[in-house]
């Protein structure tokens, strides 16, 4: 079972391989950035107060990382940063079973914001997969994003995402798969 995500440094990950907020330098504004990207649900912009609120979510929050079962398909959307996302970040992959296989990932947790982004923006609504058949690999509806009350919000409150918590934080280049590569695309844009 192959899951995904999206970004802008396969250069790197592919040297490196897909690292969790564990691994990063605690010092660097990336972290800092990720952590902030939080403070909404922990109700605090303290750097330790956010951490303690994502330790309690699930032990190894910071630890894991978010895949998708499925890509939006790439086409116009009138949400601007799953536009963004689709035509100019690029698509990496992971063999589920195999990460599982291999004792990379030790956990497995939904966070499904459908039902909850509208009524409390705050509340992660995070729960447990406790066998891997329980992932709903139903493809996603993308275009929910562009409904008028999600569009201020995320493309990930309206995403059904999954968080793989890692045994070492880091899943190896070897078990990484570029499934589109979009920086072509990113170097155009960025030039003109």
């Amino acid at each position: 079972m192959k899951v995904y995500l999206y970004t802008y440094a396969y250069d790197k990950i592919k040297k490196e391989g897909y690292k969790s907020l564990s691994r990063f330098d605690e010092n660097s504004d990336y972290y800092k950035d990720a952590l902030l990207i939080h403070q909404s649900s922990a109700k605090s912009q303290n750097l330790n107060d956010i951490l303690e609120y994502l330790e309690k979510t699930f032990k190894g929050r910071l630890r894991s990382i978010c895949v998708i079962t499925d890509i939006a398909a790439i086409e116009e959307y009138k949400h601007p940063y799953l536009n963004w996302l689709v035509h100019y970040a690029d698509v990496i992959s992971f063999d589920l079973n195999q990460l599982i296989k291999d004792g990379i990932v030790e956990d497995i947790y939904c966070k499904d914001l459908r039902q909850t982004a509208l009524k409390d923006a705050s509340f992660e609504n995070i729960y447990r997969i406790n066998d891997i058949d329980e992932i709903d690999f139903t493809p996603n509806d993308w275009h929910l994003c562009e409904n008028e009350q999600y569009k201020n919000l995320s493309p990930w409150a309206t995403i059904k995402h999954y968080f793989l918590v890692l045994k070492d934080g880091v899943i190896p280049p070897k078990y990484i798969t570029l499934e589109i590569d979009n920086s072509l695309a990113r170097k155009e844009n960025i030039g003109s």
